[in-house]
């Protein structure tokens, strides 16, 4: 049961300092060099989201790799080079990895 309390607190406390951080603080007011870094984030985070999920979680060295994988990532990257877009790139993982799985 304190396991499951401390797993709620800090789920909520994370939850408020996320809101806090979009809701509270002026974006004009930030540095110019914040703001700047600002715009990584969002790449930096995906890029270690589909890394762990690639790694499996199970803590041991090296990826092993479906082709609709390896085609999403690649997808991905074709789409990341050509547009500049987060959003494009993510679409292009997503949809050649599903039509791939499909296919296969």
């Amino acid at each position: 049961m304190t396991a499951t309390l401390a797993l709620i607190g800090a789920a909520a406390g994370s939850y408020v300092l996320r809101i806090a951080f979009v809701t509270l603080i002026d974006v004009e007011r930030l540095p110019a060099a914040v703001r700047e870094a600002l715009r990584y984030v969002g790449p930096a985070v995906t890029a270690a989201i589909v890394v762990t999920s690639l790694a499996h979680g199970e803590g041991r060295a090296g990826l092993h790799l479906s082709a609709a994988q390896v085609i999403g990532l690649v997808a991905a990257a074709l789409a990341a080079w050509r547009t500049g877009s987060l959003l494009w790139a993510l679409g292009a993982a997503m949809g050649s990895f599903t039509v791939v799985n499909l296919l296969v």
